[in-house]
């Protein structure tokens, strides 16, 4: 008799405990895919974008875009750096394409560097850099990679 219960006692024990179980925790790239984000990917990480705000103006043309962004690693889907609060801003609409986006070791260092399209392709044709710096570990403006 006592196998009996022991085993019923174990069958229950065990399906409260998976139901007590927490769920399986999202990495930074998917929390930010539910939040909305789009993924551009790069060679070894990733720009997740977001539009936040769209700021028109009489005076100018087109409207300025302000985009929210984050650089994930593709490996682990973390986050690998930004600069400052993200605020990315540009002329276009539609930065979450991956021709608005360049990957490649901009300063020669060995690191993976990127620069994005800041130009409505009318007026300008402005593109700026954010340059890998190791010894602080972020992502930071490269102004002598920026421009057109």
């Amino acid at each position: 008799m006592m196998p009996r219960y022991f085993v019923l006692l174990s069958l229950l024990l065990g399906t409260t405990l998976a139901m007590a179980a927490p769920p399986a925790r999202l990495s930074s790239r998917d929390r930010l895919a539910s939040e909305g984000y789009a993924l551009v990917r790069g060679p070894e990480f990733g720009i997740q974008i977001k539009l936040v705000e769209t700021k028109p103006s009489p005076n100018r043309t087109p409207s300025l875009y302000v985009y929210d962004y984050v650089v994930t690693d593709n490996a682990t889907g973390k986050i690998h750096g930004g600069r400052g609060k993200n605020r990315l801003e540009a002329s276009v609409d539609d930065m979450h394409k991956p021709s608005r986006w360049q990957f490649r070791d901009l300063d020669g260092d060995g690191h993976t560097d990127f620069r994005y399209y800041k130009g409505d392709g009318k007026k300008s044709h402005i593109w700026w850099a954010e340059v890998w710096q190791p010894t602080r570990k972020k992502f930071m403006y490269g102004k002598e990679f920026a421009g057109k």
